[in-house]
């Protein structure tokens, strides 16, 4: 199967089923990395809580990777969107935290690089009634 390519529109409907698993994600990277063993104690036992944040950190990649978007940073929450715009792959980018998502960059210019989103395009998608939310 290809990559999902989303518009504004559809990248915003499919934001709402997927921020709480982006909220968890982020919250769940920042709370272990500062419980990440360290190699110097390799030797001592891990708390068994580490494990079970480690399987909900997975479950909310798995949610993201289901709907098609990009974990760029799973510290800070931050989500790429692949979309097209006048024939070339750029990304719709959003942040945890952010309200709703009103920023797009190419490729390479990345976080840096966001501009708004301007609604009439010239974005290129399915039609919306073939695309699945």
């Amino acid at each position: 199967m290809g990559m999902r390519i989303f518009t504004p529109s559809s990248a915003r409907r499919s934001l709402e089923s997927i921020r709480p698993a982006a909220a968890d994600m982020c919250r769940l990277y920042r709370v272990m990395e500062h419980q990440r063993p360290s190699e110097q104690s390799s030797d001592r036992p891990v708390d068994p809580g580490y494990f079970a944040m480690v399987q909900e950190l997975n479950t909310a990649l798995d949610k993201l990777k289901a709907v098609g978007v990009q974990v760029k940073d799973p510290r800070v929450g931050l989500i790429d969107f692949p979309a097209r715009r006048e024939g070339r792959l750029v990304f719709l980018c959003w942040k945890v935290g952010e309200s709703r998502l009103d920023f797009w960059h190419e490729l390479e210019d990345g976080f840096g690089g966001r501009r708004p989103v301007d609604e009439e395009g010239p974005w290129e998608g399915v039609a919306p009634e073939l695309e699945k939310s």
